[in-house]
């Protein structure tokens, strides 16, 4: 499904005997949320069970983005202070990098005009093969380096160094976090019952590890407010040697943790692998005497 330019179109052309056609039913039914199906259906049952599974890949690269893009970004930093002299190129992939930016700032620009996040991120990955995928930090290959010694020092004075990539990296990041705060699904809530076709947890033992994560997240997401102040902390420009720019990357960090957390919660079918996936990134975020104590972790989300 997956493989055609819109897998929604191509489920409409399929019609049943027994039921209208789907291009009616699209619009109520492939997206629960909006209006319980019944079960007894089996096309609505289908639809649903499809939004489940295509949900779960849009949440999935989400979170494997966002684990990439960090280990990316830690990487950077490293490479910048072993790099004094910025003597490294990084023309190449800091193109790749804007490009990530370029493809997330016009899907976030474009959203409002194109219905619900989950099946505008799929018809548009199916097009857009880059999009959400972080690019691999490398040094520029010897060729380019020699192309650029051939073109002179005009395209070396424009190359790019250890420390203006981190620059380049920490816009998308923020691009990254604009991206999911405007996922109306990521919002950190606590709900009596889950919403609209949401399946709740068979077992009693994961009803009850779904009340103390939502319990969790909202304390920890409540604590961070309360020491950032403003409630939105923003990632700046780094600056060498800033005991306190240390701290600030933290909070920004975790409040994306925080955000990822939720939107898993907030699926409409999450499995117990899931959910022990979003415990570990719980347990990661302290706070000791209003100070942010972050484990480093490299956690892949289970689909």
């Amino acid at each position: 499904v997956l493989h055609s330019k819109d897998p929604f179109q191509s489920i409409s052309t399929h019609k049943s005997s027994s039921a209208p056609p789907i291009t009616s039913l699209l619009p109520q039914n492939l997206w629960p949320r909006r209006r319980k199906t019944s079960d007894s259906d089996p096309m609505s049952k289908f639809i649903n069970e499809l939004h489940g599974d295509l949900e779960m890949v849009y949440v999935g690269q989400l979170c494997l983005s966002w684990e990439i893009l960090h280990w990316q970004y830690e990487k950077a930093i490293g490479i910048w202070e072993s790099d004094p002299y910025c003597m490294r190129r990084y023309n190449e992939v800091a193109g790749e990098f804007q490009q990530f930016q370029v493809l997330i700032q016009r899907f976030i620009e474009n959203e409002p005009f194109e219905g619900p996040r989950v099946r505008n991120y799929i018809k548009n990955r199916c097009v857009l093969r880059n999009l959400l995928q972080v690019p691999v930090i490398r040094e520029d290959s010897l060729k380019d380096k020699r192309k650029g010694r051939r073109k002179g020092r005009d395209e070396d004075d424009n190359a790019i160094t250890a420390d203006m990539l981190v620059e380049i990296m920490e816009e998308a990041i923020r691009i990254f976090w604009r991206f999911l705060r405007a996922d109306k699904d990521a919002n950190i809530v606590i709900r009596k019952m889950r919403k609209g076709a949401q399946v709740e947890p068979t077992e009693p033992d994961e009803l009850q590890l779904l009340a103390t994560l939502q319990t969790s997240l909202q304390k920890k997401d409540k604590k961070l407010r309360e020491i950032v102040r403003s409630g939105n902390c923003i990632l700046r420009k780094l600056k060498k040697n800033e005991e306190e720019n240390s701290d600030q990357v933290l909070y920004f960090f975790s409040q994306v943790d925080l955000k990822l957390v939720a939107r898993v919660l907030n699926m409409s079918n999450v499995t117990r692998d899931q959910l022990l996936w979003c415990h570990s990134k719980l347990s990661k975020i302290n706070f000791v005497n209003r100070k942010i104590n972050v484990e480093p972790s490299f956690l892949l989300f289970p689909c």
